[in-house]
């Protein structure tokens, strides 16, 4: 019980800073006009910051690198099912981008870093291989590939689906995201650089975005979310439910035993794979032109539901 009280604890912050902005948000101090603020002021500055603080001191660890594919590969078909889902009940572009978002992308820094550290300690190999798992097999790929996937869904309105794509890879490859990205690859590969990143100076200049980067999330999350009608979004919750918090562990687990990973690298593997899903997630969705909304619901009810499967997911496969 006292290796999940991160877990509870995580949930329990969020819920708090989400219903703190509802109730400012009734108050009249925030309203959903200064949500466009908030999702630029995440995407356009605190996320790019972030995304290169990881990235500039990242060094790539191959032995590590097969257990984020196994990673990497499985959340991609929960997103190729999850849009298979909603082309099959003919979902609008808006909502599929957000739910194939969600259920293929989790909060994995949000939930299962401080769940392992507590796990298995905060300095352990199981943190590092955590870290390397976590950064390339879901990280990278949704600042890339889960971008470029809610800013095609967010844009397109029906005609030719390659201009769509291309129209959103060319706005991508403008973004603060996107050059964040280059910009951290191209400083890691520098050793002087590099180890520039980690003097103090630019270490206390990192960690004011990123101690800042899960509150505005959720701050975002809060001003997004309305009362819904739980019969109305019940199939979109059936759909990206079980995908997130069910099949994408299971289906981890069972790769990593038949491909004979380490017991270590599969337990970390079920981890990342069973948290809920992402609150960035749906901020992206929001700020790229899906239903952000609807997407800040089902990570609401995701990180619920997570106290119950994560545990009991916990319990038969580590």
């Amino acid at each position: 019980m006292e290796q999940l009280y991160p877990l509870i604890r995580a949930v329990a912050i969020f819920f708090l800073l989400v219903l703190l902005i509802q109730i400012l948000k009734r108050r009249g101090v925030f309203t959903t006009e200064h949500l466009p603020v908030f999702g630029k002021l995440i995407t356009e500055l605190v996320l790019p910051i972030a995304i290169f603080s990881t990235l500039s001191v990242s060094h790539f660890e191959p032995r590590l690198l097969f257990g984020g594919m196994i990673y990497l590969t499985v959340s991609l078909v929960t997103c190729g099912i999850a849009f298979l889902a909603c082309r099959y009940f003919r979902f609008s572009n808006a909502v599929t981008g957000s739910i194939v978002i969600l259920a293929g992308f989790g909060s994995t820094a949000t939930v299962a870093y401080p769940l392992i550290a507590q796990t298995y300690g905060q300095g352990s190999e199981a943190m590092t291989n955590a870290m390397v798992i976590g950064e390339f097999g879901s990280a990278l790929p949704f600042f890339t590939i889960g971008v470029l996937l809610v800013s095609y869904f967010g844009q397109k309105e029906g005609g030719d689906a390659a201009q769509a794509a291309f129209a959103s890879l060319k706005s991508f490859v403008r973004t603060p995201i996107f050059i964040s990205l280059a910009a951290g690859v191209a400083v890691s590969l520098i050793p002087p650089a590099s180890a520039l990143m980690t003097s103090p100076l630019f270490t206390a200049f990192f960690d004011y975005f990123n101690n800042a980067f899960e509150m505005l999330a959720a701050i975002t999350v809060g001003l997004m979310l309305r009362p819904v009608n739980l019969r109305e979004i019940s199939r979109y919750l059936a759909i990206t439910l079980p995908l997130s918090l069910l099949f994408m562990p299971l289906a981890i687990f069972g790769i990593a035993t038949l491909t004979g990973v380490s017991a270590l690298t599969r337990e970390i593997l079920v981890i990342e794979a069973a948290v809920p899903s992402g609150a960035i997630a749906a901020v992206i969705a929001e700020r790229y032109g899906c239903d952000g909304p609807l997407a800040s619901t089902i990570v609401v009810v995701s990180f619920l539901c997570s106290l119950v499967t994560l545990p009991v997911l916990s319990i038969f496969l580590l």
